[in-house]
C-alpha cells in the first residue's frame, strides 16, 4: 500500500520530467521485435511531446524488452535531466499508453498498480526449517527471501518404548516449539517495521502450530492460513500459489471495501466527501488516504506547486510557494499525495456513492 512513497524525494525535483507508460509484452515474436525498436520510438514521441534532446535520448538507450517475463507486462518510466530515474516492470499491458513531458511526473499508472497494492508474508515452516517470502501484490516474484534453520536433534526419529520414551518425546517438542518461536519472533520484526497487511502461513500442520502460538498480537492479526504443505514431497506447487493469489485477492478486497464503509461513515468528522474539501484537506496535509477517480476527474486541472501546499486552484492558493505549471488534476493529487505521506486508493467511475472524483479519509 506505501510504494508509492518511495518516490516522495524525486516529487520534490524540479522538472521536466517526462512520463512513459508502454505495452513491452513478448509473447510473440511480432512483439519482441516491436520492443527491440521500442527505444527508438519513443524517444521520437518525447521529442514530438517536447523533451529536451537529452532526456529524448535517455528512453532511446533504455532496454524496453522484458524477454523471459510472462506477459502482459508493461514498462513505466520516469526520466529527468537526461536520466532514467525510475524504470520498472509492472504487471499487465497499460490501459492507454503515456508518453509525456510536463512539470511534474505523473505517477497514475503506477499508482494503478500499486495504489491499492498491499504487502504480505508468506512463511512455508517446517519442523527443522522455514522459508519467509515478502512479496508485493502488483510485483512478479519475492522482494526478498530468506530461510530460516533450526535444531534438528531428536527431531525426525524417537526412540520407541522403554522409559526414557516419554523423556526423548518431550524433548522434541521443546525443540519444534523453539523453533517455531524463532520464526515467529522473525515475523514479528518484519511486521512491526509497518509495511505489510497480510501473514500467510502454510506448511507442516503441527510447525505452523507452533509459529501462531508465538506470534504477536499485531503480527497474529494479521495472520492467515494456506491448509498445505508446499514443501511436502509431490506437493503441487501450483496450486499452492493459486490458494495464496486467493488469500491476497480477498484481503485486498476487503481492505477497498473497509475505506468505503469509513468514508461513509466518517462524513462530516474524519472524512472529505467532495473535490473542493478533498482539495483542502490535501493542501493542509490532513489526509490518511486519497480516494481519486481518475475516469470522473479527466479533462480537470490544477497548479502544481515547488513547495507546501503543494496543490492549488490558482495562484492566490499557492501561499508563496513557486508554481510549477499547470497539470493533469488526478497527477497532482496523486502527487500531494504521496508529498504528504497519504495512501491513495484508485477507483472506477460511480465507485464513490457521491458521484464525486475524488474523496478522502482525514487524519484529523
Amino acid at each position: 500500500m506505501h510504494a508509492l512513497r518511495d518516490f516522495a524525494e524525486a516529487l520534490r525535483e524540479s522538472g521536466p520530467w517526462c512520463t512513459i507508460h508502454a505495452d513491452v509484452s513478448t509473447g510473440t515474436v511480432s512483439s519482441l521485435e516491436a520492443t527491440e525498436v521500442l527505444g527508438e520510438n519513443m524517444a521520437r514521441q518525447l521529442t514530438g511531446a517536447g523533451a529536451s534532446p537529452g532526456d529524448a535520448k535517455a528512453a532511446g538507450q533504455l532496454v524496453w524488452s522484458a524477454k523471459g517475463m510472462a506477459g502482459p507486462v508493461s514498462r513505466f518510466v520516469l526520466i529527468r535531466n537526461g536520466e532514467a530515474v525510475v524504470d520498472e516492470v509492472l504487471p499487465g499491458a497499460p490501459a492507454q499508453p503515456v508518453v509525456e513531458c510536463g512539470p511534474i511526473p505523473n505517477l497514475l499508472p503506477l499508482a494503478a498498480v500499486r495504489g491499492s497494492d498491499l504487502e504480505y508474508l508468506v512463511v512455508e515452516v517446517e519442523r527443522a526449517e522455514a522459508k519467509i517470502g515478502r512479496y508485493r501484490a502488483s510485483a512478479r516474484g519475492p522482494l526478498d527471501e530468506q530461510e530460516m534453520t533450526g535444531e534438528t536433534e531428536n527431531l525426525r526419529k524417537v526412540p520407541v518404548g522403554g522409559w526414557s520414551q516419554g523423556k526423548y518425546q518431550h524433548r522434541t517438542e521443546e525443540i519444534w516449539r523453539r523453533n517455531g518461536a524463532d520464526v515467529a519472533a522473525e515475523i514479528n520484526r518484519i511486521v512491526e517495521e509497518g509495511d505489510v497487511q497480510l501473514v500467510v502461513l502454510s506448511g507442516d500442520e503441527r510447525a505452523r502450530q507452533m509459529v501462531l502460538d508465538a506470534l504477536s498480537e499485531r503480527a497474529a492479526a494479521l495472520a492467515q492460513t494456506v491448509d498445505m504443505n508446499s514443501s511436502a514431497p509431490g506437493a503441487d506447487r501450483e496450486r499452492f500459489e493459486e490458494e495464496v493469489d486467493a488469500v491476497v485477492a480477498g484481503v485486498a478486497a476487503r481492505r477497498q471495501h473497509e475505506m468505503l464503509e469509513r468514508l461513509v461513515g466518517g462524513l462530516g468528522s474524519v472524512a472529505a466527501s467532495d473535490w473542493t474539501e478533498t482539495l483542502r484537506a490535501l493542501q493542509q496535509a490532513r489526509v490518511d488516504t486519497l480516494l481519486l477517480s481518475p475516469e470522473v476527474a479527466e479533462g480537470r486541472t490544477l497548479l502544481a506547486l515547488g513547495a507546501e501546499p503543494w496543490i492549488a486552484t490558482d495562484e492566490s492558493e499557492s501561499l508563496g510557494a513557486p508554481v510549477l505549471g499547470t497539470v493533469d488534476a488526478s497527477a497532482a493529487l496523486l502527487r500531494a499525495a504521496v508529498l504528504t505521506k497519504a495512501d491513495t486508493v484508485l477507483f472506477p467511475r460511480g465507485a464513490l456513492d457521491s458521484g464525486e472524483a475524488a474523496a478522502a479519509l482525514l487524519r484529523w
